[in-house]
């Protein structure tokens, strides 16, 4: 089965991406020097939205802080670390400081980070013959 996952332009066309470019996010967010609560954050993050094909997800704040295992406070901190290290990119719901399990923000990997994983990604794969499906 296909990935949804695909990155490029119309011009060039788009790379449907792959198992292995999953494994190559993974690997480059354990390789990154990052706090544990920030790389547990951004491994939820991570799984949520590129581990099931999306590039992007809408996540309360309150099921992530309970899934890392980390207050909301804490949280927000870690967030802020994450989007100035340019590895999320978070747009944030409105309405105030409710702690709700309904009220989202929405969470995406950062196109940085994206870019560089799918250029090692794209490198390895001509360098090993592999074909780079487009679609």
């Amino acid at each position: 089965m296909a990935s949804n996952l695909k990155i490029g332009s119309e011009d060039n066309g788009y790379a449907i991406l792959d198992e292995f470019f999953k494994s190559l996010m993974f690997q480059q967010v354990m390789d990154s020097d990052l706090s544990r609560n920030e790389r547990d954050v951004l491994l939820v993050i991570f799984r949520k939205t590129i581990h099931y094909e999306k590039w992007n997800d809408r996540i309360s704040m309150y099921w992530l802080s309970k899934t890392v295992g980390i207050s909301t406070t804490t949280l927000r901190v870690t967030l802020k670390r994450l989007e100035n290290k340019s590895f999320i990119d978070v747009t944030r719901s409105t309405g105030g400081k409710t702690v709700s399990s309904k009220k989202y923000n929405e969470f995406s990997i950062h196109t940085y980070l994206v870019n560089m994983v799918f250029k090692k990604w794209e490198e390895i794969k001509l360098d090993n013959g592999f074909d780079i499906q487009y679609d």
